[in-house]
């Protein structure tokens, strides 16, 4: 034991590190300092990530999250040993402090490769976009039941006004009645010492009233104070079935023995009180219709001698039994629009945990999936760092495509991102110079100088949501320039005014499309090409399609393999 500590802790054969670099002050300091910094930020980002975790309990895969504190704080103290070197050569120390570090980070690697289908498992954007759609047509089926209900309701209420009309027209009609006999009566009764032309006068008044009863659009009658029938219309004997003959002389109780009792009160109190009782609501059947429930609109005024005496009681009817249906039909469709509501905001709150579900997702994916996968990509770095000079070419190839391809997934996992936002988050609407945002555009993709864009002088001035028109337009130039086989490609952007839309065209000189991709190329992370290209993701078009779709809009594209591609998209006013 003591010779294998002597073999691999003594320092008297080795040279501290320093001397490699001539001791020199500058170069000393630059690696001490610089290892230094490094140290301290391995440690310092363990603290960060244990205390993350720590008040992030809900948050899954933890393990993975403490297995990188491990092999980063393992890092750190390698740092920390090259300081040490440089004055103490304990180089055996230094290499099984690396050794400890490789293993640690190859098992988080490991690790790590579970995680992915677990990740994957998570509730995918589609499901979220379904439930939108059930949402929206669950919204369109309300309001389709919202207008239907109003223009019942107009019709309704344009009818009621009809029948508050008549009913009106037909109570003037019964007070000047009530008023013309009366007067008749006097007249006649005034007649019979007067002279021949008042008698005739009563007459022609009294066959008035009769033509007024005969053709009065409303039930009347006239009741004893016994309450029979004294006088009564056709229009009324009609609604109680039974012939005006066979009213005469006979009580309301005795003809219509549920409607004479719930009336006799109201007959009562009006021979008692002498004044009218006026648009009561009468509910029952008659012999007319037997069985079939109908309602009436009933006024009944006293019948006054000339010395006010009240002799009877003149009675007005109106049938209202289509207004009560109609009523009835509006305040079932009422209840159904109410349950509705309630189901909508059932739905909508599903959709809001949902959303809330879609939200968590994507911050586990932007904070938690993308730490890992830069880590990894530091991690390869450190070790081609560390050991730089002694990797063969074929490891030092796999290290660089361990990075490309950590750098594809982090691109894909910022398009995931883009993709499940669309239509989820509110843009505001402004005014639009579509010149001004293609020249933003082509200034933040910086083509290269041998690419010619054309841009037309006219384009439009829209009122519309500048961040989507700008996602669309960068998505459709960009694929034009990274997707060309040659250094001078030419693109050219067109428009025309269609009406409700502006269609706008992007065509390119590029190698075009084959037909049977027309479908697949607006598929997300569908790509014609493969490779570990980073900006090669096939969530460009998608992003583009799922936004035309969320905005009434809509997309085609026209190609021709080795003449060039054309996508045209429409996009509402």
């Amino acid at each position: 034991m003591l010779e294998f500590w002597n073999n691999h802790f003594e320092t008297s054969s080795f040279i501290p590190h320093g001397h490699c670099y001539l001791w020199k002050p500058e170069l000393v300091g630059l690696h001490l300092t610089s290892d230094l910094m490094i140290a301290i930020a391995y440690y310092s980002i363990p603290i960060t990530l244990f205390y993350f975790v720590r008040n992030r309990p809900d948050l899954p895969f933890n393990r993975i999250f403490l297995l990188f504190c491990l092999f980063i704080v393992a890092c750190g103290t390698t740092h920390l040993m090259n300081v040490w070197t440089l004055w103490h050569p304990v180089y055996w120390v230094s290499g099984i402090l690396k050794a400890i570090t490789a293993t640690v980070s190859v098992f988080t690697a490991i690790q790590l490769i579970p995680i992915v289908p677990q990740a994957l498992a998570l509730p995918s954007p589609e499901q979220l976009v379904q439930a939108n759609q059930a949402l929206q047509e669950q919204i369109a089926e309300r309001l389709k039941i919202e207008a239907e209900l109003k223009t019942y309701q107009g019709q309704l209420e344009q009818r009621v006004v009809d029948r508050t009309a008549q009913l009106a027209d037909s109570n003037r009609q019964m007070e000047d009645l009530l008023r013309r006999e009366q007067e008749a009566r006097r007249q006649a009764e005034a007649a019979k010492v007067e002279i021949q032309k008042r008698e005739e006068m009563a007459r022609r008044q009294l066959a008035e009233i009769e033509a007024i009863y005969a053709t009065a659009p409303i039930g009347l009658c006239v009741l004893d104070t016994e309450f029979r029938y004294v006088r009564i219309n056709e229009y009324l004997a009609e609604i109680n079935g039974l012939a005006v003959a066979d009213h005469l002389g006979h009580t309301v109780r005795e003809l219509l023995p549920e409607l004479g009792e719930v009336q006799e009160q109201i007959f009562q109190q009006v021979l008692a009180s002498g004044n009218p009782i006026l648009n009561v609501e009468v509910h029952g059947t008659t012999p007319a219709q037997p069985g079939v429930e109908r309602d009436w609109l009933v006024s009944y005024y006293p019948l006054r001698s000339q010395d006010e005496e009240v002799l009877g009681i003149n009675v007005t009817a109106q049938e209202i039994t289509d207004r009560k249906l109609a009523e009835q039909a509006l305040q079932d469709r009422a209840t159904e629009l109410a349950r509705l509501n309630a189901r909508l905001a059932q739905t909508t709150s599903t959709l809001q945990e949902r959303n809330q579900d879609l939200d968590q997702f994507a911050y586990i994916v932007s904070h938690d999936l993308k730490a890992p996968l830069r880590a990894i990509s530091s991690l390869s770095e450190w070790i081609e760092e560390d050991l730089s000079g002694h990797i063969p070419a074929e490891n030092q190839q796999q290290l660089e495509l361990l990075r490309s391809r950590v750098r594809r997934m982090e691109a894909l996992i910022d398009g995931l991102l883009t993709y499940s936002r669309v239509g989820r988050t509110e843009v505001a609407v402004e005014p639009v110079d579509v010149n001004e945002l293609l020249a933003e555009v082509i200034d933040s993709l910086s083509p290269p100088p041998s690419f010619t864009i054309i841009i037309p002088s006219d384009l439009p001035r829209l009122n519309t949501k500048r961040l989507l028109l700008n996602q669309v337009f960068s998505n459709l130039i960009s694929n034009a320039i990274k997707h060309h086989t040659r250094p001078d490609g030419r693109i050219v952007v067109a428009w025309q005014d269609t009406g409700d839309f502006h269609e706008f065209a992007v065509s390119d000189d590029g190698p075009g499309i084959e037909p049977q991709y027309y479908d697949k190329i607006f598929t997300i992370f569908q790509t014609l090409k493969t490779g570990d290209r980073q900006d090669n993701t096939g969530v460009g078009l998608s992003i583009v399609k799922k936004i035309l779709d969320t905005e009434g809009g809509r997309i085609q594209v026209e190609s021709h393999l080795n003449l060039g591609t054309t996508f045209r998209f429409w996009w509402r006013k």
